[in-house]
């Protein structure tokens, strides 16, 4: 992990603190999203034809289940501002070949496999528009520091093997979502947002709960 996301991470868990010691006026608030994260052309073959692999098998996933943490400050009705860190679900993929064992039974033996995985941190700001005392709806923008690792199939079909990417950035992060509030001190919420982390566009959604403080 690289020397910003590490300060990232600190002072979010010093903000955290320090909501926690002013909860007096009951706009701090600390949250925790289920994610779930797709990644769009994302390719871990970029020179080999997986086709002609046979036959070894290949197969892969761009889509996976992640996770974010976060603390914001509500100024009002309408205005938010939030700092969080996001461990996004992983896209991975392997190739696999297929033999018997002593016993007879079929058995698949991973010879090459790697993942596209990021840690994050991010601040945002948000605007939310109540339609009801409980429903709203809400947009947010924001900055994506990222920190992402890509393992990828490289060589040729006859001499494979696997590289290693590493890679850091700031990238735009944008959203929109609906929310409910349970009672005043919990809700839910629903939400779309996109980004880019390594030149891969991102897309998530969440389904996050917030507990006021």
């Amino acid at each position: 992990m690289t020397f910003f996301c590490k300060t990232f991470i600190g002072a979010l868990t010093l903000f955290s603190f320090h909501a926690a010691a002013n909860n007096t006026d009951k706009f701090d608030y600390l949250g925790l999203s289920l994610q779930h994260n797709s990644y769009d052309e994302l390719n871990f073959s970029p020179q080999i034809d997986t086709s002609k692999l046979t036959p070894l098998d290949y197969s892969s996933s761009s889509s996976s289940i992640g996770f974010r943490g976060f603390v914001g400050h509500q100024f009002n009705r309408y205005i938010a501002m939030e700092a969080g860190v996001t461990s996004f679900g992983k896209g991975e993929f392997k190739v696999t070949e297929e033999s018997t064992d002593s016993a007879g039974e079929v058995i698949n033996n991973v010879l090459y496999s790697g993942t596209f995985k990021t840690l994050a941190g991010d601040i945002r700001a948000i605007g939310t528009y109540p339609l009801s005392d409980r429903l709203f709806l809400k947009a947010h923008v924001g900055i994506l520091v990222w920190d992402n690792e890509f393992s990828y199939l490289s060589g040729n079909v006859s001499e494979l093997n696997t590289q290693e990417v590493s890679d850091t950035g700031i990238t735009l992060l944008t959203g929109l979502g609906i929310g409910y509030g349970f009672s005043k001190d919990f809700a839910l919420s629903l939400d779309f947002e996109k980004t880019e982390i390594a030149d891969i566009t991102a897309q998530n959604i969440s389904l996050s709960l917030l507990i006021r403080l």
